[in-house]
């Protein structure tokens, strides 16, 4: 068992936050894996593993893995690779390194998963949620090629989610885990939900989780004097908050940590992280480390300089690695149990609908710019071109002009559910930031030429 000293229990809240994802290389949809085309000595004999074709492995995780693969290697599972790639490189989720762009800085942001075998187990079409899991075990049948993992270590994993299910569903809602002794220690997370910390959870315990999840519709955009905290044991806030899911945290060591049974859990690290705290005009960051564990604010991937620059608090890396959970009964995850967004958490996704579209000096001619696993992508027009957002994420995004450290105000497309589209066009040449308030690591710059 791997244990928290106290200092590292002050992070949980930022581990918490440090979960958004982004990348400015993805060109494809986000709902594949890579399947492994070989099974580890460790899991099982072949015979016990079923040999069907998995599915098919698109190119642009191809690339992804080609990249990965370029990068020297690093020498512990932890550690990034000694040579940073020169542009941004990886997916959440979906590669071990994730590389992105800061300014004209290429920077890590993510390790995720070992330095040998992973399985990437994302795709809705696999059964690699916690209901699908679970009912493959009851069925009997032998697990399909993508788990990587052969009956008795999938009957290990659906015991292990078992216990976390039962862990989180103690609490009926979240007034429950103020009186338990948790405290809060972010606001409502868009596809995650309030993180509460469990202050007495060390190690790796499937029967109690450092961190439990909790979320309700209205709670999305609260302020931190509007959600409310647990006082003296009890919830200052609106009625209604349900767990959602867990969150595993351990100290950071040299090698990829022993949790959960098979190949599936790929825990992860973040590197460069930025944390700032909106005070209640919305405007200040909280910059003093000893304040930092209770922070509710936004945070992403940037550059020190960019993130001193600001006033935020630079964290070279957070020293956890960090595993979500979703376990809930009523919030069954089909991107996977262990995938770090659960488009079935508010807000969510309506897939039949599309926004009005709504266009800043418009132009004769349309480009494309799909927001795809977490990207918005490269984007380049010209004077008076319109760009055409459109969501084609399981989750919902924004377009909004700027960075979360430094918002303009300029442009705001709103929340765009998946299907919903948003126009832009630009009057002058230049360089035009832009970000997604729910998910603050996604950025991207629009030349404009």
């Amino acid at each position: 068992m791997r244990h928290l000293t106290l200092p590292l229990l002050l992070l949980l809240a930022l581990v918490a936050v440090a979960c958004g994802s982004t990348d400015d290389t993805s060109d494809a949809a986000a709902t594949s894996t890579i399947a492994p085309t070989t099974v580890p000595s460790t899991t099982a004999s072949t015979a016990e593993i079923a040999t069907s074709a998995p599915p098919p492995v698109p190119d642009f995780f191809a690339e992804y893995e080609a990249a990965a693969a370029e990068l020297p290697k690093a020498e512990y599972d932890r550690d990034l690779p000694p040579q940073p790639p020169d542009e941004p490189i990886g997916a959440y989720g979906y590669s071990r390194y994730v590389f992105t762009r800061s300014g004209d800085d290429v920077i890590p942001s993510l390790v995720e998963g070992p330095l040998g075998y992973q399985v990437r187990c994302q795709q809705e079409a696999q059964d690699c949620s916690y209901r699908e899991l679970k009912a493959l075990w009851e069925s009997g049948e032998t697990p399909p090629a993508y788990l990587g993992m052969d009956r008795a270590t999938l009957g290990e994993l659906v015991d292990q989610l078992d216990r976390v299910n039962a862990a989180i569903s103690q609490y009926v809602d979240i007034g429950d885990a103020c009186a338990a002794g948790f405290r809060k220690s972010t606001n409502q997370v868009a596809n995650m939900g309030i993180h509460m910390i469990d202050g007495g959870a060390s190690g790796f315990d499937p029967d109690r989780p450092q961190m439990v999840l909790f979320a309700q519709e209205s709670g999305i955009g609260l302020g931190r004097d509007e959600i409310g905290d647990c006082a003296g044991g009890e919830w200052t806030g609106d009625d209604g908050y349900v767990p959602v899911g867990a969150v595993f945290n351990l100290a950071l060591t040299e090698d990829h940590p022993e949790g959960f049974a098979g190949p599936i859990d790929n825990w992860h690290v973040h590197y460069n992280t930025c944390i700032g705290r909106a005070d209640e005009a919305g405007s200040s960051l909280v910059n003093d480390p000893e304040v930092i564990g209770v922070a509710e604010g936004a945070r992403a991937s940037t550059s020190e300089a960019a993130c001193r620059d600001r006033g935020g608090t630079f964290l070279p890396v957070i020293p956890n690695w960090m595993m979500h959970t979703y376990v809930a009964d009523d919030f069954d995850a089909q991107s996977g149990v262990f995938s770090m967004f659960n488009p079935t958490v508010w807000p969510l996704s309506d897939a039949d609908g599309l926004a009005d579209e709504r266009v800043i000096d418009p132009g004769a001619d349309v480009t494309a710019a799909p927001i795809i696993n977490f990207s918005f992508g490269e984007i380049r027009v010209g004077v008076g071109e319109t760009v055409r957002f459109s969501n084609s994420d399981a989750v919902p995004h924004t377009v909004t002009a700027g960075s979360f450290l430094d918002p303009t105000g300029d442009f705001d497309s709103g929340v765009l559910g998946t299907g919903q589209a948003y126009d832009l066009s630009f009057d002058e040449p230049g360089e035009y930031a832009l970000f997604c308030v729910l998910h603050p690591e996604m950025t991207a710059t629009v030349v404009v030429e």
